[in-house]
């Protein structure tokens, strides 16, 4: 269960998360040495090493850990490893620690073989070899490893070490979900959100962002904070939101901050308008660099601010919305047609560029995102390359490419949600519309 706030001031619960967090620290480093624990079974021996180890005294542990390492206990070689690696009671000594830990892994142990995936992926104390290290996490994820499985759904998605494949980045987010690990839960509610690497599903999105705001994911806690906010899947809630938005915050979200001052702009939905608070938020908001706060605080002080990153082809200052505005979008627009939007998007200058934020087979899989929320900047087109036929959502016309990459903060609430949108510039879509 998420902490319930209403009987706490914000300073309450950023003690209390310190709290929490000092904890979680403590659980990892028994977890560091639970897998072991529980290879080893029945073996007294190696149990002893590891308690040693637990107490700092390395030394002990690994004289108690060679014998057994000589005899091919894996979890032996893998925590020597592990000592050689970090140089923990001996020297740092990264060729023993590739020995014991390849040794290990050969004999099948996922932790052994995760620890090498990640060294080769980033090329730690060995050559880089992102397939290699593809293999090797592979290896782990499929015997049930959660982090290697979360591991191996980003090598999918980015097709580091072998080529990309969105459907099966989404099964292992799944796995890794389905056994309880948090930024998995919230890489994949991102998924059912966007509908990247699988059908756009607001329900699951929801679903799987409040298992990970369950276990206080910040990115999961923002993005859940956003749908309170927004009345999307969920019951409009302001002081759900504050409450879920407060860590985020306090870890420099500028979107957290700046939905907090929109919340006591606003006010409503359990929460009191006040703008004091107001000015807070988007102050801090502003000093993390999200450019939206700017305007907000011009309104609530009469003051002139740092002037917002905007939609030069299209947008003046005075038609900058929030994103509580711009989630709305324009009535008028919406159930975007193929032919409506292919003649809109042909009328932008060729040199300028669009951000373009999803692309799916099935036109249902954007219109599906649309047909909630769209305005007068929104475009669903449907391209062919060879004979290849999908739709592509994109967004606004910039100026030029640093216009366009300013603009991404700006974008309508709910397509803040999609991590990295493609710049791509207007002329190299056009010849790819089909009207029809």
């Amino acid at each position: 269960m998420l902490i319930s706030l209403n009987n706490f001031s914000s300073i309450y619960y950023i003690k209390i998360q310190f709290l929490i967090r000092r904890l979680i620290h403590i659980l990892c480093l028994i977890l560091f040495i639970s897998p072991l624990l529980s290879i080893a079974g029945e073996d007294e021996n190696f149990n002893q090493g590891a308690l040693y180890f637990s107490k700092g005294d390395y030394i002990t542990a690994l004289n108690i850990w060679m014998p057994l390492a000589k005899q091919a206990n894996p979890a032996a070689q893998y925590s020597i490893g592990l000592l050689y690696d970090q140089g923990k009671g001996v020297n740092k000594d990264p060729a023993q620690a590739l020995k014991y830990l390849q040794l290990a892994s050969k004999q099948g142990l996922p932790a052994a073989q995760y620890y090498l995936g990640v060294k080769y992926s980033a090329g730690l104390d060995v050559t880089k070899d992102p397939h290699k290290a593809r293999q090797l996490l592979i290896q782990a994820a499929q015997q049930g490893h959660l982090q290697a499985q979360f591991h191996v759904a980003n090598l999918y998605a980015k097709g580091e070490g072998g080529p990309q494949d969105q459907q099966q980045a989404t099964y292992w987010f799944n796995q890794a979900s389905e056994n309880g690990y948090g930024p998995a839960q919230h890489s994949l509610a991102a998924r059912y959100l966007t509908g990247k690497g699988t059908a756009l599903d607001l329900d699951r999105g929801i679903f799987w962002l409040k298992r990970a705001a369950d276990q206080h994911d910040t990115d999961a806690l923002r993005d859940l904070g956003f749908m309170y906010f927004q009345g999307m899947g969920v019951d409009k809630d302001y002081q759900q939101a504050r409450d879920l938005l407060l860590l985020p915050a306090e870890d420099g979200s500028g979107l957290a901050l700046f939905l907090l001052g929109e919340i006591y702009a606003q006010g409503g939905y359990g929460i009191n308008k006040d703008v004091r608070q107001a000015k807070k938020w988007y102050r801090q908001a502003q000093k993390v660099g999200y450019k939206q706060a700017d305007g907000q605080l011009q309104k609530l002080t009469g003051k002139s601010t740092q002037s917002l990153a905007v939609n030069n082809a299209k947008t003046t200052q005075s038609e900058i919305k929030t994103i509580a505005q711009s989630s709305e979008g324009n009535p008028n627009l919406k159930n975007l047609s193929i032919e409506e939007s292919a003649n809109r998007f042909k009328k932008i200058n060729d040199n300028y560029y669009s951000l373009q934020l999803l692309s799916a087979r099935q036109y249902s899989s954007i219109t599906r995102l649309t047909d909630r929320f769209v305005d007068e900047h929104t475009y669903v087109l449907k391209i062919q390359k060879v004979k290849d036929t999908s739709f592509i959502l994109t967004y606004g016309s910039y100026a030029d490419y640093e216009d366009a990459k300013a603009a991404i903060t700006t974008l309508p609430g709910v397509l803040q949600l999609k991590s990295k949108p493609w710049i791509r510039q207007v002329k190299s879509i056009k010849p790819l519309i089909m009207v029809k």
